[in-house]
């Protein structure tokens, strides 16, 4: 069974970014052009096809030498599912995936606008390549997107596919990353320390692998748009493509995905939270702790598949009001993880001197916009590229 190396996964989800302006050469490094054929002669031909413009770009290609008879679609982020689609808790909609579970409505709109085409290149290749692995591949966006293909061509073609991410953001709920974890081969999510992207949505969306692993390219620290580049950048952390420049997967870094262990919070310490990744991982952790611990996390949960965004924000909001009402301990743990989340927002003042849906509704929206106000820049400057 084949899988692309680091260094070939990233260098196809770098080179797809070259298509935005550069449409005739052909796609791709000499690297990747000794291990696969693109073809960029349009829909219908055997080979790799460019999609248009309004609904991103992707190259697809066929495999040579040790990927011979495998196909590749690598896709770049798109201005289709820009910032503007998708960085505010208030604008994030569902939308249910091929495999029946919700996820972000915007990352499924760009899926479903190339799956034709997609469709067009798999059933060629098939017709000759009956056992062929399929590799999906994606940066930032186009992460978020290869995900969404890994998942369908697993259940439409063949289970012989890997998946490999750099920077994507999260694309569903607990119920798809379990599905998608089950179904595609391999999943290699590669991340940096202090990149915002891969952040969010914040919960109830979880990555894939569910209770799996993430590949830390970087040890990187706090939260930097920076991180989430794919070519290196003088004066800033490497790119993507400068820290997975290696053959082999058991050279990278892992880390242990920590989203479900139990957290508790104490309001006295809640200035020891900064704006970083530990902390991002954390807030999260101690919500889902206290939802949990309380009796109300398969309700919140059950919710969150039918309402995104600011509904479901309400509601969490409106919970925690709830519990901090049934009990002395309950309310310092709804209070710890409150103090925290302004530590985190960089908020002069974290003291929280009630525990109302108002107070808790403002303080998540604090925090929510110093998050998201981080993600629109690196992907506003990936963009730009």
């Amino acid at each position: 069974m084949t899988v692309l190396s680091p260094k070939m996964a990233s260098e196809l989800s770098f080179s797809v970014y070259g298509l935005i302006s550069n449409t005739t050469s052909l796609f791709g490094t000499p690297y990747i052009n000794r291990h696969f054929e693109f073809q960029r002669t349009g829909v219908g031909k055997t080979g790799g096809y460019i999609l248009d413009r309004q609904s991103g770009f992707a190259a697809m290609g066929v495999g040579k030498e040790r990927y011979q008879g495998d196909a590749v679609i690598a896709i770049r982020g798109t201005e289709f599912s820009s910032a503007a689609d998708w960085g505010t808790n208030a604008q994030i909609g569902l939308r249910m995936a091929d495999n029946k579970q919700p996820v972000h409505a915007g990352f499924q709109r760009s899926f479903s606008s190339l799956r034709p085409q997609f469709q067009v290149f798999l059933d060629q290749w098939r017709r000759t390549n009956p056992s062929g692995a399929v590799h999906c591949v994606g940066h930032s966006l186009g992460g978020a997107i290869a995900t969404l293909t890994a998942d369908w061509v697993a259940s439409t073609y063949t289970d012989n596919v890997n998946l490999y991410t750099f920077g994507a953001p999260r694309v569903g709920q607990s119920g798809f990353s379990m599905k998608n974890t089950a179904k595609v081969n391999n999943i290699f999510r590669c991340t940096h320390g202090a990149d915002l992207v891969p952040k969010v949505p914040l919960w109830p969306f979880i990555h894939s692998p569910y209770k799996g692993f993430e590949y830390r390219l970087d040890s990187s620290q706090g939260l930097s748009i920076a991180a989430h580049g794919m070519d290196p950048r003088a004066g800033a952390v490497p790119g993507y493509l400068e820290s997975a420049k290696t053959e082999d997967w058991g050279t990278l870094q892992t880390r242990a995905n920590e989203f479900l262990q139990p957290v508790k919070l104490k309001y006295p310490n809640r200035n020891q939270a900064s704006f970083s990744d530990y902390w991002s991982e954390r807030l999260s952790a101690a919500l889902i702790t206290i939802l949990r611990e309380t009796g109300h996390y398969a309700a919140v949960a059950a919710q969150a598949t039918i309402s995104g965004g600011a509904t479901f924000y309400d509601l969490v909001a409106q919970t925690l009001e709830s519990i901090a009402l049934a009990g002395a301990s309950a309310a310092e743990d709804v209070r710890g993880l409150l103090g925290h989340m302004l530590a985190f927002a960089g908020s002069v003042v974290t003291t929280v001197t009630d525990l109302t849906y108002k107070t808790i509704r403002a303080i998540f929206d604090k925090m929510l916009k110093r998050l998201y106000a981080g993600v629109r820049a690196a992907l506003d400057m990936v963009h730009r590229k």
